[in-house]
Order: structure tokens, then sequence, then C-alpha cells
């Protein structure tokens, strides 16, 4: 029988790592519950009536709401300590689940169904803030390629088992349990946080570091002198944008299919249960042994080169005037696809790449691409798809074109971001060694070779 040692041995996780991991992935795991709740909530009322205009419409609204709230997170990021940070945006996501709890108690207008999901993604966006915000000041960069899949993986068997829900809650009275039941659990989540702010010291410290070739880009006002940053955001943004329109066609293809609420909300719910559970397998399973033998950069490109293959291989579909159920299959394995790929195989190494850069700068980075480009990305999905013409058969394969060009264009950025990635990793060793050397030279001798080791950890 394996004891519990060789079971993180498998997993990667040292013995005193393992308390940090459990209430990470704890943490996660609650933040999962309650944020696939409200999302089965939204689009249960998002494709009861005309979800090809209103989903648009409500991709647009929660992307402006996201870029307000990600504006107001960095304020609070430059004026607060990390710990209050984390603490007080958890008290504003319970806060907001209560208001939108009661926004489903007064009324099922479109109006409540897009606020809804507007605050489905705010409460999405902030916890994912704080939670890789708090992780990222905890791991430094060779406990985040092991561990970033394996706790991130936490959120998996929560939303599979949201998702499970709702294949039986298609009510609106069912509804607003669900929103409560959301509340509960992000209020347990708030524990757990406050418990791993109470063991370990949470706080973004500022790391004298060598300045850097000044950047080219025609964008340093928004991205200093940083292109990894501008790569990553830029990427971000295609990803974003596909994804979004990905999500849009299968829930519109199924809507089409299955007329039926409660046959629309199975089938979604049976989609969405085996793609949570095929990525919680592969994070916890295989992400750190494909990482160790791919690497980064083709973990990287392995999404936007296959979704891209993907969307092309619907110009062989159309082509052959292939049936609505084969196209209804193909959608569904698209979608399921992008999403196992996304979050098991992207989202861990994409973290990894804010690891080289110094606290401050790391958390700030992260929040620009979470709270403003990835928004962006699905603001303008939403007015790409909003605008799509009248005629079906146009609007048909037009979000394909658009969508393989963002792809492209991802696959691209990605590419560049893995070269920036080494130069910025060489830039933090070789900041490393500086310090070093000049600790060497202005210390005496004889003290030297016990004050050499005080060298940065935090890299």
């Amino acid at each position: 029988m394996l004891t519990s040692s060789t079971w993180y041995r498998l997993l990667g996780v040292r013995p005193d790592e393992a308390r940090t991991v459990w209430l990470f992935f704890l943490h996660n795991f609650l933040l999962g519950i309650g944020t696939i709740l409200v999302y089965v909530a939204a689009n249960v009322m998002l494709l009861e009536n005309n979800p090809e205009r209103n989903l648009p419409l409500a991709y647009g609204t929660a992307a402006l709401a996201m870029m307000a709230a990600g504006r107001l997170y960095t304020h609070f990021e430059h004026h607060l300590p990390l710990q209050k940070l984390a603490v007080r945006v958890l008290l504003a996501v319970v806060a907001l689940a209560g208001v939108l709890g009661i926004l489903l108690w007064k009324g099922h207008s479109v109006a409540a169904a897009v606020a809804i999901m507007a605050g489905y993604r705010v409460i999405y966006l902030l916890t994912n803030l704080e939670f890789w915000g708090v992780s990222a000041v905890v791991f430094d960069v060779r406990q985040s390629k092991r561990l970033f899949g394996l706790i991130s993986a936490g959120d998996m068997p929560a939303k599979a088992l949201g998702a499970g829900l709702a294949i039986v809650i298609h009510a609106h009275t069912d509804l607003l349990y669900l929103l409560l039941t959301a509340f509960g659990a992000y209020g347990a989540a708030l524990l757990v946080v406050q418990a791993t702010l109470r063991s370990h010291d949470v706080e973004a410290r500022p790391v004298g570091r060598r300045q850097r070739a000044p950047g080219t880009s025609a964008w340093r006002q928004l991205f200093g002198d940083n292109n990894l940053v501008l790569s990553i955001c830029l990427s971000l943004t295609a990803i974003s944008a596909v994804t979004t329109g990905v999500e849009y066609s299968f829930f519109v293809n199924v809507k089409h299919k299955f007329h039926d609420q409660a046959t629309v909300m199975h089938y979604v719910g049976g989609v969405l249960v085996l793609t949570y559970l095929l990525a919680m397998l592969f994070k916890v399973g295989l992400a750190q042994v494909t990482l160790d033998r791919l690497g980064i950069r083709r973990m990287l490109l392995t999404l936007p080169g296959t979704v891209l293959l993907g969307l092309l291989a619907f110009g062989a579909l159309s082509w052959a005037h292939a049936g609505e159920s084969l196209l209804l299959v193909y959608f569904c394995g698209l979608y399921l696809g992008l999403e196992v790929l996304r979050r098991a195989v992207f989202d861990p190494v994409f973290l990894v790449l804010f690891q080289p850069l110094a606290q401050p700068e790391r958390l700030q980075a992260h929040t620009l691409a979470k709270g403003y480009y990835e928004p962006l990305g699905m603001g303008l999905a939403g007015l790409l798809l909003y605008l799509l013409p009248a005629r079906e058969a146009v609007a048909h394969w037009l979000p394909f074109v658009w969508m393989a060009l963002f792809m492209a264009g991802a696959l691209y950025f990605l590419a560049r971001t893995y070269g920036h990635y080494l130069a910025e990793l060489q830039h933090s060793l070789s900041q490393r060694f500086s310090l070093a050397d000049e600790l060497r030279t202005e210390l005496p001798t004889e003290t030297t070779t016990t004050t050499t080791s005080a060298t940065p950890t935090d890299l």
C-alpha cells in the first residue's frame, strides 16, 4: 500500500511543502465550487431566450466590468499589503455573490441574466488574481514549475461537481440555492486563505535588479521596458477572443439542436463534467511529466497549434456539407479540447512565465494580463459576434475566419514569449551572481566565504 510520502513523491511534493500545497488545493477547490455554480446560474438564464444576441451582449458587458474591477484591484494592489488585499478581495466576492442572489430572486429578465454573467466574470477575475497573487509570492521559480499544475487542479473536481448540478437543475428557484451555496463556498475559502496567511510571510518584496536593456516597443508607456509582459498580454488577448468564440459556437449549436431547455442543460452539463474531469486527471497525473519531457516552449505552443488545426478542420467539414449531428460532435470536441488544453496544459505553464520577474513586478504583470488584456479579448469577441451579419450562411463561417487569425497571432506571440522568458531568466540569474560579486569585493576577505551564500533566492 502506498504511503502518503510515496504519493507526495509521485506528485513532486516535498515533505515540508505538503501542508502549503493542501491549503492552496483546498482554497482553489472552494473557489472552483463557488465560481462554477454562478456560471451555471448565468448560462441557464442566458440560454433560455435568443442566445445568439444575449451571449455577445453578456460578453461585452462582462469585459467592461472586468476591466473596471481589474483597474480597481491594481489601485489597491499598490496601496495595500498583499495579506490585507487577499482578505478584502474575498470579502468583496462574498458580498458580490450575495448581490447576485438577490438579483436572481428579484427578476428573471435578460438584463438580470446579463448582469449575473458580468458578476460571474468579475468574481472569476478577482478570485483568480487573489489566488495567483498569493501563490506567486509563496512559491519561487523552481517550486512553481513543480507545483502550479497541482495546486491549480483543486478547482477541477469542484467544477465537475458544479457542472453535474447543471444536469439536474434548470429552474429559477433551484438557481437561487446554487448562488446561496456559492456564497457559502466563498466564505469557506476566506477562512482557508486566512489560515494560509497565518502560516506564511506573504509579502511582495522589491528586489534590486540590474537595469535591463530598454525595449523598442511603441507601447512602452503601458508595459515599461519589459518585452516579456508585452508578448504575454497580446497572446492572452488572442487566446481569450478565441475561447469566447468557441464557447459561443458550442452553446448556440447545442441550443439549435436541442430546443428543450432541460435537454440543453443535460448536454452542456455532461460536456462540462467530462471536460473538468479530463483536465483534473491530466493536471495531477501527467502535467509534471509532460513539462519535464516537452519543456515550456512546446507546452506553450500546444494550445494554439492544436486549436488552430481544429478551426481549420471546420473548413473541411463545411466543404463536405457535414450534417447537423456531425457538426454538433465537432463543436463539442473543439470546445472540450480547447478547455482541457487551456486548463491542464496552458494555464500552469503560462503562470510560470511570470516567475523570473521581481515579486512586485510579477504581481503587476499578472494583474495587467488578467485584469485588462484577457477581458479585452473577450470584449473584442463579443463585439464581433454581436455584429455578425443576419445571413445565416455567412454568420456560420465568419467567426471561424477571425478565430483562426487570432489563434495564428497567439502562436506567433507565444513563440516570441519564450525567447523573452529566457532573456528575463538570464537577467535574473545575472543579478544573482552580480550581487554575489559585489559582496565578495566589498566585504572583508575573511568573511567572504560565509557571506556569498546570502544571495537572493526569489528568482
